[in-house]
């Protein structure tokens, strides 16, 4: 079993047709959806094994025509959008007319004493 840092696991992916960069790895070892990965110390590790799984994991069954493709549900090209329909959601906060507005900081130690007593 031969282990690969990052860079190097990059360079094996690219090999195999898929287009990713070091960058891309470390962005979905955060979020979870990359090869699996190892420790050594700081630096991250995969296996050829683990390269290998991810990439069949990714691939979709083969079609024989691009008409006979079917997107996921939920997806936004899986529907119809109609021209009146946004795609935003609504804006979730007020306008700032509406906030109130913070008192100005005291100029001074002094100023702050004459307005408690």
């Amino acid at each position: 079993m031969k282990y690969r840092n990052r860079k190097q696991a990059t360079e094996y992916l690219r090999e195999h047709g898929i287009p990713c960069g070091s960058f891309l790895l470390a962005q979905l070892a955060m979020t979870g959806e990359g090869p699996q990965f190892r420790y050594w110390g700081r630096q991250t590790i995969y296996t050829e094994d683990d390269l290998d799984a991810w990439i069949e994991a990714r691939l979709g069954s083969p079609v024989s025509a691009t008409s006979g493709v079917r997107r996921r549900p939920g997806s936004v090209r899986s529907r119809l959008i109609e021209p009146s329909e946004s795609l935003l959601s609504p804006p979730t906060r007020t306008g700032r007319k509406n906030r109130p507005r913070k008192q100005p900081a005291p100029q001074s130690l002094e100023q702050t004493r004459v307005e408690r007593a």
